[in-house]
């Protein structure tokens, strides 16, 4: 029998041109450890909870903290410069970056400080990597950064300060026309009905709330609806209704207004944290056109008139999804999906 191994050299070749650009010095064994950890990134749990990573490496952590506002680090372990020891330090800060936290690991000139990090910004504020990458004269800065973000179970994103993108797709098909973790579309939907002056704060800070579902929620669907859609009806019933819906918008503008009232902060952290909750019961959550959640645990009643646009393949909550853009309800804006393997869309009713 003649064996065939494939290797993915590439790879090992582009994050070690990343590593150059940035002018960030490690060892052959640090990148093959490196690489090691990053084969499994991807897919990381631990104690059966899975994780997505965030880890930030640079060669200053200091100076990259100067240049994040209200940012705060904890420093852990120092390690070795060959990263022998890296996964098993990594392996005990790894489970805060489902928290909002970030990894750092700090290559130093006689080891490596590992920590973690995180810049407190408010809800329309953005995150310490996303703070650290926007620095729009790289060439000013005599530090490296790469930024290494899970972006679902396929995926990984490399990204240097100095705007050198690397992405590492561990699937054997092309999916490069696929948008993964685009929420423009579903942001847009969301804050229809809000108004105007309101609305570029909120889109904001929906933003980064809903960049934390890969992170929080492992299987959902959720519907956006206008704002005066009628609840429970034929098509969509049981589940939890709130004669008083959850205002996130309202409570988003009252933060930003009161920056400094910690009531207002912590009663939107709450409300936002309780929606990634509702996320992960089964059924469908339901959010409309003000920013506002209707409700929850919310199962389709009414099978549509035609089967033909929903697929035989995938599991149950695949099938309640595109149920729901088969219904062709013109008071439905739109529909979000994300499976337990990662796999995402949201899809339109016009679409």
């Amino acid at each position: 029998m003649i064996e065939t191994r494939l290797h993915y050299d590439s790879v090992r070749e582009n994050i070690e041109r990343i590593f150059e650009l940035e002018e960030i010095s490690v060892s052959e064994k640090f990148l093959t450890n490196f690489l090691n950890i990053l084969s499994r990134l991807c897919n990381y749990e631990e104690e059966g909870k899975k994780i997505r990573p965030r880890i930030v490496i640079t060669n200053n952590i200091k100076e990259a903290i100067n240049t994040v506002p209200n940012s705060y680090i904890v420093k852990t372990k120092m390690g070795n410069l060959d990263g022998f020891d890296m996964e098993k330090i990594l392996k005990s800060l790894i489970p805060f970056c489902n928290n909002g936290w970030h990894v750092f690991v700090d290559i130093e000139q006689d080891g490596i400080q590992y920590g973690i990090i995180r810049a407190f910004s408010g809800p329309v504020g953005v995150s310490f990597s996303r703070n650290l990458l926007s620095i729009e004269e790289p060439e000013l800065i005599d530090f490296g950064v790469i930024d290494v973000e899970v972006i679902s179970n396929f995926e990984l994103n490399i990204c240097g300060i100095r705007k050198h993108n690397l992405m590492i797709d561990f699937r054997l098909v092309d999916h490069s026309e696929e948008t993964n973790e685009s929420f423009n579309d579903m942001i847009e939907d969301i804050t229809h009905d809000v108004p105007s002056l309101d609305k570029e704060s909120i889109k904001k800070a929906l933003t980064n709330l809903l960049a934390i579902i890969p992170y929080r929620v492992h299987g959902t669907i959720c519907v956006v609806v206008d704002s005066d859609y009628n609840f429970p009806n034929e098509f969509l019933s049981d589940g939890t209704w709130f004669s008083d819906p959850i205002d996130l918008g309202e409570k988003i503008i009252d933060t930003a207004m009161n920056k400094k009232d910690i009531a207002s902060s912590e009663a939107y952290y709450g409300l936002s944290g309780l929606f990634l909750e509702m996320l992960n019961v089964d059924g469908i959550t339901i959010i409309d056109s003000s920013a506002r959640v209707r409700g929850f645990n919310v199962f389709v009643k009414k099978q549509p008139l035609t089967m033909d646009d929903i697929p035989a393949e995938g599991g149950a909550r695949k099938r309640a999804a595109y149920t729901v853009l088969a219904s062709k309800d013109p008071k439905i804006k739109g529909v979000y999906f994300l499976s337990q393997d990662g796999n995402t869309f949201y899809k339109r009713m016009c679409d």
